[in-house]
């Protein structure tokens, strides 16, 4: 089905998988949500400057460290352009579900029929286990996503429309992804012959590592079986051989030492400290000595402005992130360590896990 040579494919994007929207009206309407989002975070409004300035300022004239959330708390409710930029937030993000939701609900026959089409279609596999049984811990609508992750049986296909929304154009060809996926390194003695995306959601980092390591056996695990079959359905339409299971990253039942690369893309936060444990001693397990487990979440509070503490704290409160302050004020660096992960300290891991939102972690298992 893939003709194209490896080499050719590694060096451009992939082609678009997603599903086309039904209407102009309903394509105009996330277009302007997705301007909308860009206005909120962008240059053109400069919230976050202006108000990390203002949180600065005032915080000196008050005597108020701002190490602590209540401080800035405190402030910012004494000023109308941070309750507004806050509400805008919010909004944008319900109007964004609503019109994903609308236009894909109305496209529910037809997207019901091309997922049975495409489910025992190679290249690759989808192994889905009718007796799974959903975490209560995972009962949660996750960035406000209806249903969440899992309770709509087009959930794939609404996770990935809402990403490429909440991406600002920036994901439309899988371009974060490879980006991500391309700085991370290879173990020192450069052997990557299997590698597990924990938590692939629809698998764009899943088909990226295959582009990157063409001769690997990779695999990407979600709970979710609506995302694994839309990540399915994608990654076959894009020619690549990869296998997708319905695991939980906690508990994968790989055997022992089995990948040489483990990656987690923005998952950690949206676990319970208590699966955070497990699924770092997990990826452990799975993970061969010398081999490399690749993290990308967010950054920790210590390492964020007073308005980035404001904007987590937020998200927990309004934007379906209840774990997320729990992993930010945790020491994940100590966690990796505390499971024989050695975290590295190249100019790479240092470059790329600077101060900000996010953070990079790439850790050696001893």
């Amino acid at each position: 089905m893939n003709a194209v040579p490896a080499a050719a494919r590694a060096a451009s994007p992939p082609p678009d998988a997603m599903p086309k929207l039904a209407r102009r009206h309903d394509a105009a309407y996330l277009d302007f949500v997705e301007g909308f989002r860009e206005f909120l975070l962008g240059p053109g409004a400069n919230f976050e400057e202006r108000l990390n300035a203002m949180l600065l300022a005032e915080g000196e004239r008050r005597g108020a460290s701002l190490d602590a959330i209540e401080p800035i708390r405190a402030i910012l409710r004494e000023v109308p352009a941070a309750q507004l930029r806050d509400r805008l937030a919010r909004t944008q993000q319900e109007m964004k579900w609503q019109g994903i939701w609308r236009a894909r609900d109305e496209q529910r026959d037809a997207l019901r029929a091309e997922l049975g089409r495409w489910d025992a279609r190679g290249p690759g596999r989808l192994e889905l286990d009718p007796a799974f049984q959903v975490p209560a811990y995972l009962n949660v609508h996750f960035h406000l996503q209806p249903g969440g992750y899992h309770q709509d049986e087009l959930s794939g296909f609404l996770y990935h429309h809402g990403t490429k929304v909440f991406f600002r154009g920036d994901n439309d060809r899988d371009e974060l992804h490879e980006k991500l996926v391309g700085l991370v390194p290879a173990p020192a003695d450069g052997r990557v012959a299997r590698v597990l995306d924990l938590a692939c959601a629809v698998g764009q980092s899943t088909t990226a590592f295959k582009r990157r390591h063409p001769g690997a056996e990779v695999t990407g695990i979600d709970y979710s079986a609506p995302m694994l079959r839309v990540a399915h359905r994608r990654a076959a339409m894009l020619g690549e051989d990869v296998t997708f299971a319905q695991r939980l990253i906690e508990d994968t039942r790989y055997p022992d030492a089995h990948f040489d690369v483990c990656f987690a893309f923005i998952v950690f936060h949206e676990l319970p400290q208590r699966i955070v444990r497990d699924t770092v001693r997990e990826a452990a397990r799975v993970t061969r000595p010398g081999g490399l487990f690749a993290v990308y979440d967010f950054n920790p509070t210590r390492a964020m402005s007073p308005f980035q503490r404001h904007h987590r704290d937020f998200d927990a409160a309004h934007n379906g992130e209840p774990y997320s302050q729990d992993f930010c004020d945790c020491d994940f660096d100590a966690i990796l360590a505390e499971h024989g992960f050695r975290v590295a300290a190249s100019p790479l891991a240092r470059r790329s896990g600077g101060a900000g939102y996010m953070k990079h972690w790439f850790a050696t298992r001893d």
